[in-house]
């Protein structure tokens, strides 16, 4: 084993953790520093013996889409205490804006639309992102129709698990 890759050692390890079904098991970044695939490999392979040998895991991690992926209930702790305890899912909703971007043929149109209405926008070269309450977005992009203000390309990005986490980690710690 002392001639195997960190991927290979790891892989090893994870074996000899589910060799003996275990009721419960403690996994600490069991993913960190692996190739892409090998990570995406382990993480299935993870849920596989979850769900085959109902294994209840303690999975500790600062990959928020790997925690999203693998994790029923997630726990954010800072200094011993429990901040946060809930499913991904209802902690990213807990976030409630959404991020709409745009490739606007007049940027310029479309800033000045969202400064009308007092609405958070960014420009990046020749995309524009716009912050907003998921409840709005159908309105909004309505509004740009009745507007005549056109894009080439949107894309609506709901809150994730690590947008939480960084809005818990920088405004109420």
């Amino acid at each position: 084993v002392a001639q195997l890759s960190a991927g290979q050692t790891t892989r090893v390890n994870l074996a000899k953790a589910f060799v003996n079904h275990p009721k419960i098991l403690l996994l600490d970044e069991p993913t960190a520093s692996l190739d892409p695939d090998i990570a995406k490999y382990l993480r299935d392979f993870i849920l596989s013996q979850r769900d085959e040998f109902k294994v209840s895991i303690i999975y500790t991690s600062h990959n928020m889409k790997e925690v999203e992926e693998i994790c029923g209930r997630v726990m954010f702790i800072n200094k011993g205490k429990i901040i946060a305890n809930d499913s991904p899912l209802k902690l990213a909703r807990k976030i409630d804006i959404t991020q709409i971007e745009l490739l606007p043929q007049n940027i310029g149109r479309l800033t000045e639309y969202c400064k009308s209405k007092k609405l958070k926008i960014i420009v990046d070269k020749k995309y524009a992102t716009i912050s907003l309450k998921e409840k709005e977005v159908s309105n909004f992009l309505k509004n740009l129709t009745k507007e005549s203000i056109s894009y080439e390309e949107i894309s609506i990005n709901k809150p994730t698990l690590e947008d939480y986490f960084l809005n818990v980690a920088f405004n109420k710690l």
